[in-house]
């Protein structure tokens, strides 16, 4: 019985091997949730984050920019087609999309990459980039919040940038933080929660650092 079993485990495993050989490893299926990938890559449709600003749902990739969908059409800002000119470097700074917000009351867009901040209207024009030595402690952008007065708080490996609309404040070990390698930022009512990538939690309210969650 032993021997007719481990004779079965053997046939099988042989024509596994074989199927491998004669089907490509490409990715179809007959569905409306799967599509093939992009170069039958799963690098560049790699989703990082997603954005919803009215019925448009903004979509932030590892490597093709930020795609936009509403249901009717699809639209794509990348670091080549939001150029003025195609010599020009300018629009949107990099591909590698980290994070979205929206700041609704100025109508802009902000866009974190891994190689600084930068903004744009809703339409992907008038582009305007931050980037480390001149606003940012750092290019590498880990999270975005906008909190009930109009501030835009930009979290990376180097502390918190604070935006707001005329100059930047910098908070980091030395002003309050307990770590300045920021994970994520959440707004509530009035008051800022910043997660960092060593655990610890602190809150920003009326103007004051706490520390809500320390190191274990």
């Amino acid at each position: 019985m032993q021997q007719k079993e481990t004779r079965w485990l053997y046939i099988f495993t042989i024509i596994s091997l074989l199927s491998l050989s004669f089907y490509s490893p490409k990715a179809h299926a007959n569905s409306n949730w799967l599509k093939y990938f992009k170069k039958d890559s799963l690098l560049n449709t790699y989703k990082t984050c997603y954005a919803v600003l009215g019925d448009a749902l903004w979509t932030g990739t590892y490597g093709d920019g930020v795609v936009i969908k509403d249901g009717k059409s699809v639209k794509t800002f990348t670091n080549k087609n939001t150029r003025s000119t195609p010599a020009l470097n300018d629009g949107l700074v990099s591909d590698y999309i980290t994070c979205i917000t929206f700041d609704e009351v100025r109508q802009r867009v902000w866009i974190g990459t891994n190689e600084g901040l930068c903004s744009c209207d809703y339409e992907g024009k008038e582009w305007t980039r931050h980037q480390e030595g001149k606003d940012l402690p750092n290019n590498i952008i880990r999270a975005l919040a906008m909190d009930n007065a109009g501030n835009l708080w930009v979290g990376t490996p180097s502390g918190i940038a604070l935006y707001n609309g005329e100059s930047w404040k910098l908070f980091n070990e030395t002003n309050g933080l307990l770590q300045g390698s920021i994970h994520s930022i959440k707004v509530k009512d009035n008051v800022v929660w910043v997660g960092t990538v060593g655990g610890s939690v602190s809150r920003y309210k009326d103007g004051q650092w706490q520390t809500v969650v320390g190191f274990d």
